[in-house]
């Protein structure tokens, strides 16, 4: 049975998935951190200023849910092109092996007979 190993592609994957979720969590840890910085100011406020404070707050928590909104969509798009990367290439596994061939060759390059082989 033919195996196709893409390691490199894999990894891709999962660094791009640690990276995101990183940058997700220092993203949300930073509004985070303003809405604490801010929140013990609130009654210092008084009239307009306190008006101001109070659509301040509302304006740090639309933030928080868009980002949050917005990280979860990027984790779904990924999940969903690691599992579009997967089932490729257990496609090309499966074709391999019902055209009976135990050695996969891989092209890269176009049609054109440009490109470098790999068997």
């Amino acid at each position: 049975m033919a195996k196709l190993e893409l390691t490199e592609g894999l990894e891709t994957f999962e660094k791009a998935a640690r990276d995101s979720g990183d940058s997700g969590e220092l993203l949300v840890i930073e509004v985070q951190n303003l809405e604490n910085a801010v929140v013990s100011l609130k009654e210092t406020f008084k009239g307009a200023g306190a008006n101001a404070y109070s659509n301040f707050m509302v304006k740090v928590n639309e933030c928080q849910g868009t980002l949050v909104e917005a990280l979860s969509l990027i984790n779904t798009g990924q999940a969903e092109l690691y599992k579009t990367y997967n089932t490729s290439e257990d496609t090309t596994v499966a074709d391999s092996d019902a055209a009976g061939g135990d050695n996969l060759d891989l092209a890269w390059g176009g049609t054109s007979g440009g490109g470098s082989s790999i068997a």
